[in-house]
């Protein structure tokens, strides 16, 4: 689903959602071509600034659902009672604005234009040109999805949607009027897909199909969409008692005579199309599939690279990454010979389970800590809240609202008990210094509404994650908790390994089994997290190669402006320089620490010497 590109996702969980059989007749606000032209002409001649930000917001206007988490419904005049189009036909009309919007960028012209724009002007051309390719691409995203539709949507409205006021209610419910429109255009986007020899594989189909039937037949009071509008309305003071139960009802209604059905629709569609879709292989299998799939590796890594290339420095870093993690075994006195696997099991047990009452406390604090001792190599931090939510999921977190009404949250899995040893890590990497202090930090600046708008640059964000998890190690927050360290371990080991089956599966046509066989091996995860991660591996093809991509190339320029500079290198520098242009692209970024290098070696010869900030290790 095209339109799901603009949320600002950052983690990933295994709810599946499809399209069905019904031909439905697509809904929701629909530009004309002659208003994709009356739109272009309004932004024609205006400052570069001026055009940047108008030309984003107008496409933010075609994702109402984004608008609302971003917290721009009121200054972008959009209510909060819409949910996004997801008919291929308006997906097709936002490439074409799009394409028209990136037409008149090109009339600016870059030398006439001051540093800081020529910067806005690169990272927003490579986003134009992302797209092209993309839309050349739009019929092979799978409308059945790992962690997609049915997940996010899910989310959106128990915790997305805004809640606050009797307003907020009502709109609640008038978007649930639109969920089963919102299912029916998925349908068309299926057949559309189909009638270009692309269907989701069949064992992705069975898995959907197997929920729908769970959620189709379910009673209305137990769905998601209605707990969270019994559990948030009783909370809204000036809602009578009257008008909640007039909600209630008026939304049991809905999901009974619209939303419900939709749901069966979906899994008859499921259970037709499973007897002719293909099996879990890669998208070589896909019309023009290795084409698709280079696409996706620079979707995601932002750079020039092929699958090879990735394949083998994939290799490479798991070698090293083993040896280490051999090293801290002999340290623990496992045997030499013990595999990773029996090694993490005894990991896992030897740093003692977490009860589940405990781990959302003892997440909060990994993060309270953390947010006083990053202070030793950040010279800025955000002022948007981050807080820490249990539940049936975990590894995700989401971005607050740009308006401040709603903050960061890490999601956490507190079902079952769970195994300390890689809580610490994960905390790191979804809230702080990671994914919270970057996106955060970076939506809190004075740049281009494009950056904060979207999930896009994966390898900017997902490395700066990895990365984060990486400075607290050389910091030395595991020094008094060596199996955090191994955590650690496991969780770069696995993103190095992601390179390697991600190249595999999609490039190199591995088999599915192929591919769990080597995590298992590889990596020590157990069959089933080895599955659940190939999966995803499969849907959501190359997105996995940002995160190792991204953490070596900032590691590259930390090293190279560590030589640039010697003594003259401030870590604090390196960071600001690094974070506030919020999230980019990689070649982009490297254009970026060249400047500061040579802006510092500028300042340093007119400056007497002082002492520098602290510096950390490059990475080896």
């Amino acid at each position: 689903m095209r339109n799901r590109r603009l949320f600002p996702l950052t983690g990933l969980a295994f709810l599946l959602i499809g399209s069905f059989s019904v031909v439905p007749t697509c809904v929701g606000s629909s530009l004309e071509e002659t208003d994709i032209q009356g739109v272009l002409l309004n932004l024609e001649g205006l400052e570069f600034d001026d055009f940047v930000d108008a030309s984003y917001e107008q496409i933010l206007l075609r994702s109402p659902e984004t608008v609302t988490g971003l917290g721009l419904s009121e200054s972008l005049g959009l209510g909060n009672d819409r949910l996004d189009n997801a008919c291929n036909s308006f997906v097709d009309e936002t490439y074409r604005l799009e394409a028209g919007i990136h037409d008149i960028l090109k009339t600016y012209q870059r030398s006439e234009l001051d540093y800081e724009q020529q910067v806005t002007f690169d990272s927003y051309t490579w986003l134009f040109n992302d797209w092209a390719v993309e839309h050349e691409f739009m019929y092979h995203f799978y409308p059945v999805t790992l962690g997609g539709y049915g997940h996010n949507l899910f989310r959106f409205f128990e915790d997305t949607h805004p809640m606050e006021t009797v307003q907020n209610a009502e709109d609640y419910v008038t978007r649930m009027e639109q969920i089963d429109d919102h299912l029916f255009c998925l349908i068309q986007n299926l057949n559309d897909s189909e009638a270009r020899g692309i269907i989701a594989p069949a064992m992705m189909l069975e898995w959907a199909a197997d929920l729908t039937r769970i959620i189709a037949p379910g009673s209305a009071t137990y769905l998601p969409f209605y707990t969270a509008l019994a559990e948030k309305t009783a909370l809204i003071v000036e809602l009578s008692a009257l008008q909640r139960d007039e909600l209630l009802a008026r939304a049991e209604d809905v999901l009974n005579t619209s939303v419900i059905p939709a749901f069966q629709a979906l899994t008859i569609k499921l259970d037709q199309q499973i007897p002719h879709a293909p099996p879990m292989k890669g998208v070589w299998q896909l019309p023009d599939g290795d084409r698709f799939y280079a696409s996706r590796l620079r979707h995601h890594t932002t750079l020039d690279l092929t699958a090879a290339e990735i394949h083998h420095t994939g290799l490479a870093e798991v070698e090293r990454i083993q040896g280490q993690v051999r090293e801290a075994f002999a340290l623990l006195g496992y045997p030499a010979d013990i595999s990773f696997a029996e090694g993490f099991d005894r990991v896992a047990v030897d740093s003692g389970i977490i009860p589940t009452d405990q781990i959302v406390p003892l997440n909060e604090g990994f993060i309270r800590q953390a947010q006083e001792d990053v202070r030793e190599v950040f010279d800025i931090e955000p002022q948007t809240e981050v807080i820490v939510r249990g539940g049936d999921e975990g590894g995700i977190y989401v971005s607050g609202s740009l308006d401040g009404s709603r903050p960061g949250a890490y999601y956490i899995n507190n079902q079952f008990d769970s195994p300390r040893y890689w809580m610490r890590t994960i905390a790191y990497h979804e809230a702080v210094p990671g994914h919270h202090f970057q996106i955060a930090i970076g939506n809190e600046q004075d740049v281009p509404l494009f950056t904060k708008g979207g999930g896009f640059y994966t390898a900017f964000v997902e490395g700066w994650a990895l990365y984060a998890e990486y400075l607290v190690m050389e910091l030395g927050w595991y020094d008094d908790d060596f199996y955090s360290e191994l955590g650690r371990l496991q969780w770069e080991l696995l993103r190095a390994a992601r390179l390697v089956v991600d190249t595999g599966l999609h490039y190199y046509r591995w088999s599915r089994q192929e591919a769990i066989d080597y995590f298992i091996d590889e990596v020590g995860r157990t069959p089933e997290g080895s599955q659940q991660q190939i999966d995803r591996y499969l849907n959501l093809n190359g997105q996995a190669t940002a995160y190792k991509t991204g953490m070596m190339k900032i590691l590259e320029l930390r090293e190279h402006a560590t030589e640039e500079l010697g003594d003259h290198f401030d870590i604090k520098e390196f960071h600001r320089a690094v974070l506030l242009h919020n999230r980019i692209p990689l070649p982009l970024l490297e254009r970026l620490i060249d400047d500061y290098i040579e802006n510092k070696k500028a300042s340093v010869r007119l400056s007497p010497k002082r002492p520098s900030g602290r510096r950390v290790a490059g990475h080896r």
